[in-house]
């Protein structure tokens, strides 16, 4: 009885001391912060996609053109930030971006930098991260009870993902945050084979860093996510060669 009580308490302890859970306000964004607060504040969005760099990265110029063509029309607001992680996520939720908010779906994209093993001083491990994507989820929910959740797997790491300890973390993690889908509410999509070459290498066109999506990567990642977007926002396939507008 003493042991199955400790093993609880254990585990218990290990659920809430999960840093990955923790939400952390992210150093250097918090003027970013307060200008999205502040448009949140002011206007409803449709759609929000909400990640680290690998979305942030649509605010650049290069990537605009697939921003327009795809998420602008669709009314959507980019909650992406570089160098975030779930904990980081979490506080800028719970901080006020999603003031005044009901959109008609979330792109939810996170945990790659919590597997960060060089540029930061703590990783996490594929539990941890898990861990992570469903407080967010679960926030998400609570505060935006009729968005439906798109939830993306991570994307793979390095140039032989399954070969490298973050790319491993990380293909694990999605594993086992993929049951958080109940196609109801939130919709688990993995589309990370469209980066890859048959070999299952990294495609260094697609990702030249073997992290963030090129240009054409980005529009490969639009076009394997728009038949399952469209479906949820429902309206007309922004995919031209799909026969959209």
């Amino acid at each position: 009885m003493i042991c199955a009580l400790s093993l609880a308490l254990l585990l218990h302890l290990r659920l809430v001391e999960n840093p990955a859970t923790v939400p952390v306000q992210q150093r250097g964004f918090e003027k970013l912060h307060e200008e999205r607060v502040s448009l949140v504040t002011k206007h409803k969005y449709d759609l929000l996609m909400i990640g680290d760099s690998i979305t942030h990265n649509f605010e650049r110029d290069i990537y605009q053109p697939i921003w327009r063509q795809f998420y602008k029309p669709r009314n959507a607001m980019n909650l992406g930030y570089s160098g975030a992680r779930t904990e980081n996520i979490l506080w800028n939720l719970q901080n006020g971006e999603l003031t005044n908010q009901s959109p008609k779906v979330a792109v939810l994209m996170i945990g790659t930098n919590n597997a960060d093993e060089t540029n930061y001083p703590t990783h996490h491990t594929s539990e941890q991260i898990a861990g992570g994507v469903t407080a967010i989820v679960q926030l998400l929910r609570k505060d935006l009870p009729k968005t439906k959740i798109l939830l993306l797997a991570c994307f793979p790491f390095g140039e032989h993902p399954d070969a490298n300890s973050r790319g491993q973390v990380l293909r694990r993690a999605s594993e086992m945050f993929k049951s958080l889908g109940d196609d109801k509410y939130v919709y688990f999509l993995d589309i990370g084979h469209v980066f890859l070459k048959p070999d299952g290498s990294v495609n260094k066109l697609l990702m030249p860093d073997y992290l963030h999506p090129s240009v054409t990567g980005a529009l490969l990642w639009a076009k394997a996510m728009e038949p399952l977007l469209c479906k949820l926002m429902g309206d007309e396939s922004r995919d031209v060669t799909l026969g959209g507008r």
